[in-house]
């Protein structure tokens, strides 16, 4: 079954790594998903809920994407037991940001829409 996150935003505050955050740390442990398939959830397949190509940067795909500041890069590999995401970093599976409750989520710095910048902290300028 596909699952694709949003946000209610204006409604509630735009918070996508907080998102991520709850669904890999909920209420409910037995309810948690990876912090992996948490992002994937809110990244490409928005795009594929919606039936539109995008979520990923390629060559020749139109960019739009957001940069962020975060923390440290971590593996999500919370069971010993299955070695989903290689820590070899010639298998070029990212990273992603420790978001572990506690942590400092990351911030967002530009973002960039169909080629376009629409916000930046002086990130892209500088």
């Amino acid at each position: 079954m596909p699952l694709a996150f949003g946000s209610d935003a204006p409604v509630t505050p735009l918070g996508p790594w907080a998102a991520v955050r709850a669904a890999a740390y909920p209420s409910e442990p037995g309810a948690a998903i990876s912090v992996r398939s948490a992002f994937a959830a809110h990244t490409r397949a928005g795009w594929r809920a919606a039936g539109r190509e995008g979520g990923v940067l390629a060559p020749g795909a139109t960019a739009t994407f957001a940069i962020w500041q975060a923390g440290e890069l971590g593996v999500d590999a919370p069971d010993e037991r299955v070695a989903r995401w290689s820590t070899d970093p010639r298998a070029a599976v990212p990273g992603l940001p420790d978001i572990a409750p506690g942590v400092e989520l990351p911030t967002c710095r530009a973002t960039v829409r169909a080629g376009t910048t629409i916000f930046d902290t002086g990130l892209i300028d500088a």
